[in-house]
Parts: C-alpha cells; sequence; structure tokens
C-alpha cells in the first residue's frame, strides 16, 4: 500500500502544478485588464482592494522576518480605511499569519521580555481610566487612543517574538534605513514644494499659520508626522543608527550610500528648526563619547569632531539662507528658561498641565486629552511625562516609567565599540544612547499625540529588546574556573 501511494504521489503533483500555473496565467491576465482599466478610469477603492490583495499574498509567501521588514517601510504612510488604517490593517494580518505558522509550527512562539509586567499594567491603566471620562461624546476617541496603543503592543511582540538572529536584526535594521530614506525624501520634497500634495487625499501638505503662500519662510518639516517636533526626534534617533550601521559596513558602496543618508537625515533635522532634538542629540553623543573613552585616539577625535562641527555650521547655514526653512542655530540661540529650569515657552503647557493632572490623579482623565473642559481652555502638555500622567494617572505613568526604566537595564552595552563581533552587542551601544535620547526629548514633545509615530517609538522599543535578547544567547560562555591544586 505504501508503494502504490509512493507511485501515485508524482501525477498528483503534475496535476496540481499544471492547475496551479493555469490559475496563475489567468489571474495575472485578469490583473492587467484591471489594471489596464483603472489607468483610463482610476477608481479609489478598486485600487486600494488591489494593492491589499497584492500586499496580503506578499505577506502570505514570505517569512515573518521579511513580512516585519515590509512593516517597517510602510508603517510611515498609513492610509485611511473604514476600519482604522492600513498599518492596523497589516498588522493585524501579520498576526494572523504568525499564529496560523505556530500553530503549523513553522514560527517561533513568544518569548518573554524585560517589559512584560508594565506593558500588561500600562494596558490596565488605560482601560481603568475610562471610568473618568467627561463624557460619552470622547467615548470614540478614547477607543481609538487604546487601540492604536494596543495595536503598538501587537507590532512589539510580532518583532521581539520573530527577530531572533542577528542576522534577522542586522536586516531588519536595513530595512529601517530604507524607510529613512523615503521619509527624509518626502521632506525634501515639502521643503520644495511648500503646501502641496504628493498624493491627494493621503499624503498633502499644509502651509502653518503666519507662513505667506507666495513668500515662504521659516517653513518647518514635518515629513509623514505633519509634525516637525518628532520630525526632529525621528531624525536625531535614526541619525545613531545610521552611524552604527555605517561604522560596521563591510562594502564601499554601502559605507557610501549610507554616508549619503546620513547627510540628507542631517539636512532634514535642520529643516525641522527644532531645538529640542537637536539637544537631547547633543547630550547623547556626549554620552555615547564617554562610554567608549577608552577606545578613543586623541587625533582622529578632534579631526572628527572638527569635522562634525563643520558639518554642522555649514548645514545650517545652507538650510537658513538657500531653503524656504529657517535658522535652527539662531533659534537656539535665543532660548531663554525660567529660573533657569523651564523653557519659558513651555511654562504655561508644564502648569496647566499639572493643574489638570491633580483633578483626577490616581487614574486621569481617560487615554483621550481633551483640550476643552467646560469654559476651560487647556494647553497641550508638550511633555510625555505630564500628557501619561493626564490621561491615565499616576498608575499609568508609573507603568511607562517602569517601561523606561527596564529598558534602561536591559539595553545596557556589555562592550564599549561599535566594531565588536556581535552585531546585536554592538547595537546596544546605539540603543542605550537612543533611549537616552528619547528620554530627554520627550520632556518637551509628547509622541502620543501622533497617531503614525507612535508606532515608530514601539519599533525603537522592539528592536532595543530584541537586542538585548540575541546579546544575552550570544554571549560567551563564562571561562572555566582553574583547578585547584590537588
Amino acid at each position: 500500500m505504501n508503494t502504490a501511494a509512493s507511485y501515485s504521489l508524482p501525477g498528483e503533483d503534475r496535476r496540481r502544478d499544471w492547475l496551479t500555473r493555469v490559475l496563475g496565467i489567468v489571474l495575472l491576465v485578469a490583473t492587467g485588464i484591471l489594471l489596464g482599466m483603472q489607468y483610463f478610469q482610476p477608481e479609489k477603492r478598486t485600487i486600494a482592494v488591489l494593492a491589499a490583495i497584492v500586499v496580503f499574498g506578499i505577506a502570505w509567501r514570505i517569512d515573518m522576518v521579511s513580512g516585519l521588514c515590509l512593516l517597517a517601510l510602510l508603517l510611515p504612510f498609513p492610509r485611511g480605511m473604514v476600519f482604522g488604517s492600513s498599518t492596523t490593517a497589516f498588522i493585524a494580518l501579520l498576526l494572523l499569519i504568525w499564529l496560523l505558522r505556530i500553530g503549523q509550527r513553522q514560527s517561533p512562539t513568544p518569548q518573554r521580555t524585560p517589559i512584560d509586567i508594565p506593558v500588561g499594567g500600562l494596558l490596565i491603566a488605560y482601560v481603568l481610566s475610562f471610568v473618568n471620562l467627561p463624557g460619552l461624546d470622547e467615548l470614540a476617541r478614547a477607543l481609538h487612543a487604546t487601540s492604536l496603543v494596543v495595536t503598538c503592543v501587537v507590532m512589539f511582540y510580532l518583532i521581539v517574538s520573530n527577530i531572533r538572529t542577528e542576522q534577522a536584526l542586522e536586516r531588519f535594521h536595513t530595512f529601517q534605513a530604507i524607510a529613512v530614506f523615503t521619509i527624509m525624501a518626502l521632506g525634501v520634497y515639502e521643503l520644495n514644494h511648500p503646501g502641496a500634495s504628493l498624493i491627494r487625499g493621503w499624503i498633502q501638505f499644509q502651509l502653518p499659520e503666519g507662513v505667506e503662500a507666495l513668500n515662504v519662510k521659516n517653513l518647518r518639516v514635518g515629513g509623514p508626522f505633519f509634525d516637525y517636533e518628532l520630525m526632529c526626534e525621528f531624525c536625531a534617533l535614526n541619525l545613531l543608527l545610521i552611524v552604527f550601521m555605517f561604522v560596521r559596513a563591510r562594502t564601499v558602496l554601502r559605507r557610501t550610500l549610507l554616508g549619503l543618508l546620513l547627510g540628507l537625515t542631517m539636512f532634514i533635522l535642520f529643516a525641522t528648526v527644532t531645538r529640542g532634538g537637536l539637544m537631547a542629540l547633543a547630550a547623547g553623543t556626549l554620552y555615547l563619547l564617554w562610554v567608549v573613552r577608552r577606545r578613543l585616539r586623541l587625533v582622529p577625535l578632534v579631526v572628527a569632531l572638527s569635522a562634525g562641527l563643520a558639518s554642522v555650521l555649514l548645514m545650517n547655514f545652507y538650510v537658513a539662507n538657500f531653503t524656504h526653512s529657517g535658522d535652527l542655530l539662531a533659534r537656539l540661540g535665543t532660548t531663554t528658561f525660567h529660573h533657569g529650569v523651564v523653557p519659558d515657552d513651555r511654562l504655561i503647557a508644564w502648569q496647566g498641565a499639572w493643574e489638570r493632572f491633580l483633578q483626577h490623579p490616581i487614574l486621569g482623565h481617560g487615554p483621550v486629552y481633551t483640550q476643552v473642559s467646560g469654559a476651560r481652555i487647556w494647553f497641550w502638555p508638550h511633555n510625555v511625562y505630564l500628557f501619561i500622567a493626564n490621561i491615565v494617572g499616576i498608575v499609568g505613568l508609573g507603568f511607562f516609567l517602569a517601561i523606561l526604566w527596564n529598558l534602561f537595564r536591559a539595553t545596557r552595552p556589555p562592550v564599549h565599540t561599535l566594531q565588536d563581533p556581535s552585531y546585536s552587542r554592538s547595537f546596544l551601544l546605539i540603543a542605550h544612547t537612543q533611549l537616552i535620547v528619547f528620554m530627554i526629548d520627550q520632556v518637551k514633545i509628547d509622541f502620543l499625540r501622533n497617531a503614525v509615530y507612535q508606532f515608530q517609538v514601539w519599533l525603537l522599543f522592539a528592536t532595543m529588546v530584541s537586542a538585548a535578547l540575541i546579546a544575552r544567547q550570544a554571549a560567551p560562555a563564562p571561562a572555566p574556573a582553574p583547578a585547584r591544586p590537588s
């Protein structure tokens, strides 16, 4: 019986292959006809359905790491849908595929992370904060804000559970660099076409208040986040990643491309005309230099610092005088502080956020920040810690701080060089610096106010945890203790 079965399989395989080829040809012809019709009479819904089918097919056929790399490319450019955004849909699709492959033992099961408990506590704090919603009018917004956080957490565990090798982490970083390039290219387009629409109804820019359409000046680039402060932070965080990849590049072509991307990212950072991200990056750079100080040589360090300073001055001069943007260093020089601590342009916002926090200090006002309460208009907090304290109270803030603390401990670098043989151990040096830059910069901005940028923050957390878990596995075994003399 076994022999008969073995002889019947090749015929069945030939019939199956023949049927698959016919169906493939029919599908290809039908797709070509449909695309031709859409070229002459485009219909947005049809194009969206076709794109969804293509994305689903690609996600189903490729491995999970490749699917996550594709996700990294799609995250900055979500498309609004009836049930949410294309980002949410793609993450749900990856989650479904992952669960199916876990059932078929084709993908690894979830693994524990250093931030599991505080992440769970933060989600519970979001649920409990609903009791203090000001009214049913805010329920839809609160549910949307909560669903965004849940989706970000799902994406976090998708990345951590599937990127488990140094090769996968390096590959994911490559796609992150490609995504950075697309974002920077969009920033260049925004700078050269103020107020234009790249894709009508999807990616379109608006001139800020006080900027004339005919004589555009002091434009601040927001990119796909449509927020120049968050765009500046994104540039600062990814400059560190690009430097890391540049240092470890093994070919001249790769190093050349990464060098050009480094310059482009710095250019857009200055085009945001935002002080906080530059100051946080400077603090992170000083920390990085302090950690690797024993491996630095004086002459190359002086040359590198001089070249870096000259690049900053030239970049700022070019942006301020030959683009629609403004002068970042001049704006930095006019910064003033209240009693030497709080920036004057944040004083009223922080005072109001603190006053509002004290109204519901335990569980907060609910997952959405309401700027109008009765006859009172509240300024946006411009501080993620005050923002979280306002929406989910001291309970939620405590869990968020626990997330940052556990990440700080997990990313503590085991090596003090960017060229260690272990990719993950070297990256922890950059990851730790990125976390410091993020924590400093979030003192004057809040990432939760932006539905697109939230995913970039949790993506950052995921790569940190993945690197920490991989580095723990790749750590060299301790040398055996010397035998005692008999």
